[in-house]
């Protein structure tokens, strides 16, 4: 999949290329009906691309084909336990066809609404990554400032002020997406409006994870692990497969809800206690967190507070 075509391998040999545009994806429905593939027994697998993947899944959905989006990862593991480990586009579509048919990747079930947010979170991500910038050019514009004895003119304090405003505007068209899921998030002490809206725009449908060990897993909050025999055992650090811009907003609840939740605030203490970083600690809250996010958002009751 790449910005302006995708190949699709059909079998074991045939592979062919298609516009990545509707007018391509509609090619490459009626291809699909010519050679008697149905939507009922048939699973499409794309890579996940960035936004290069989106147009073609949610064209496949309106049609009700089932699409499930893999891992970069997957593919390459598919690729290089091959003899030769030739990539080319060719090559990646016949290992995204082998990786489908062991049955990994998830269902693309993201709605309009859900894709709407997810482009939201994205530009609110973008501009105040902006604004932190624009504020460190400011410092270094007082200092030289301080320095010369020269008052010069500043420009980035009218930046600011428009950064400032159109995160504000981006933050009120965000709470109107799927507004009840984000409610109900909003619920657990620590998950903040933000937190809320970057959960329903990254993870989707919920009812696609079985656990909250898979969620954890999806979120790159897992833990990698490296043991053979008993002589070596690596130390287990997080997998961070998942969405990094998620992970961070969930690091940031987990350190607003330890101090709100007394469940986590013990959990929290104990790992210091038991001489783990504060980070390292934190981390594990996260995880904590994210376990409760699972319980929350599958019962789909407001969370209540033990006593």
């Amino acid at each position: 999949m790449s910005k302006d075509t995708f190949h699709a391998a059909f079998d074991d040999a045939e592979v062919r290329i298609f516009a990545n545009t509707k007018p391509g994806i509609k090619q490459f429905i009626a291809t699909l009906k010519n050679k008697n593939f149905t939507t009922e027994d048939t699973m499409i697998g794309t890579e996940a691309t960035g936004v290069y993947h989106l147009l073609f899944c949610a064209e496949l959905s309106k049609k009700h084909w089932q699409v499930k989006v893999i891992n970069p990862l997957l593919t390459h593991k598919m690729i290089s336990s091959s003899i030769r480990r030739v990539k080319t586009d060719r090559t990646d579509a016949l290992a995204i066809r082998k990786t489908v048919l062991t049955g990994a990747g998830y269902l693309y079930t993201d709605t309009p609404e859900v894709l709407a947010l997810k482009a939201l979170v994205q530009e609110r991500s973008a501009l105040c990554n902006m604004r932190a910038q624009t504020k460190q050019r400011i410092h270094v514009h007082n200092k030289r400032t301080e320095a010369t004895g020269v008052k010069s003119h500043d420009s980035f304090k009218g930046v600011i002020k428009l950064l400032s405003h159109e995160i504000v505007e981006i933050e009120e068209r965000m709470a109107k997406c799927v507004p009840e899921t984000q409610k109900l998030l909003r619920s657990i002490p620590g998950v903040g409006k933000v937190s809320a809206a970057t959960l329903v725009a990254y993870v989707g449908d919920i009812k696609r994870f079985s656990s909250a060990e898979k969620l954890t897993a999806y979120i790159g909050l897992d833990c990698r692990v490296y043991e053979s025999g008993i002589s070596i055992k690596g130390k287990g650090y997080l997998t961070k497969r998942g969405n990094t811009y998620l992970r961070f907003v969930l690091f940031n609840a987990a350190g607003i809800a330890r101090r709100k939740i007394p469940q986590l605030k013990a959990y929290f203490e104990k790992k210091i206690k038991e001489g783990k970083h504060y980070f390292s600690a934190l981390c594990a809250v996260e995880r904590k967190l994210v376990h409760l996010i699972f319980a929350v958002w599958t019962r789909g009751t407001h969370y209540e507070k033990r006593v």
